[in-house]
């Protein structure tokens, strides 16, 4: 039997022992310190991006110009170019993994004061390839059930109420930017904070939920980053890129590291002591 004043084992902790609500991301906080962590080592971070960028073009250009001959003129398929595709397929999709592994990695390096070196960049962990290639194909697959979804009621209204066929695309595509806004920062979570792909688009939900509107501004600003660099195609996609991955790192950092809720801890009663009688 317990006592009439102690706590109960079967309840649950009261709500001052939860965790407090994340704050809202600071946007300008935000940019600032990912400009200023990216003048650190803006060298290094362009010629990573440089260097992998090239290896993805290279890839890229190998699919086009090999697809092209899969089949011949006779109408028969050249095994060889087949397969050349489908190798560079694979490549493609590493390259691109790797390269947002390098660039959250070095972000985070430079925001802790820390210029990171080429070949810490351009080394290969596989684990953190399988967590962000499982993370970007469970994001892809919610917005792939989205946009089906989507279309199957436009094409039902369509036989049923013409006129409204519009209303679900209208509803996907906002559906489709609230889930984009909603996992901004899954890739630093699974990279940086080491957490499986559900763990991370769990985390990545509760956090950005409750302020998702400065989300959306954060969202915002980064596509408007990366859009700049394509005034000055590949060179200054170079110096976009690792810019913006500074940016969402330094927003992660705000609301992941620097600002992590701590559970507060329940004073302990201390014992009382016997007081003693003086003579």
């Amino acid at each position: 039997m317990r006592g009439r004043g102690g706590p109960d084992p079967a309840q649950p902790l009261s709500t001052a022992t939860e965790a407090p609500q994340s704050p809202p991301i600071a946007i300008r906080q935000a940019l600032e310190q990912g400009w200023q962590g990216f003048r650190r080592a803006p060298w290094t971070l362009v010629l990573f991006t440089l260097l992998v960028g090239g290896v993805i073009v290279g890839c890229q250009l190998t699919i086009r110009f090999s697809s092209a001959s899969i089949v011949n003129d006779y109408g028969q398929t050249d095994p060889l170019a087949w397969a050349i595709s489908r190798l560079a397929g694979v490549a493609w999709i590493l390259g691109f993994l790797w390269l947002v592994v390098g660039l959250l990695r070095g972000a985070d390096a430079v925001l802790q004061n820390t210029p990171p070196r080429l070949r810490d960049l351009l080394r290969i962990e596989g684990r953190d390839l399988l967590r962000t290639g499982g993370t970007v194909a469970l994001e892809l697959l919610v917005l792939g059930v989205i946009v089906r979804l989507a279309q199957a009621s436009a094409w039902l209204l369509a036989l049923l109420e013409p006129p409204l066929m519009a209303l679900p695309l209208l509803a996907g595509m906002a559906a489709v930017v609230y889930v984009l806004t909603d996992q901004i920062l899954s890739l630093p979570l699974c990279v940086l904070g080491g957490h499986p792909p559900l763990e991370a688009f769990r985390r990545g939900r509760a956090a950005i939920d409750p302020h998702w509107l400065q989300a959306l501004g954060l969202t915002l600003l980064l596509g408007l980053v990366v859009l700049a660099g394509f005034l000055l195609p590949l060179v200054g996609l170079a110096a976009t890129l690792p810019l913006a991955a500074c940016i969402e790192v330094a927003a992660y950092r705000q609301l992941f590291v620097s600002g992590q809720p701590q559970l507060r801890r329940r004073r302990q009663p201390q014992p009382v002591q016997p007081q003693r009688n003086r003579p």
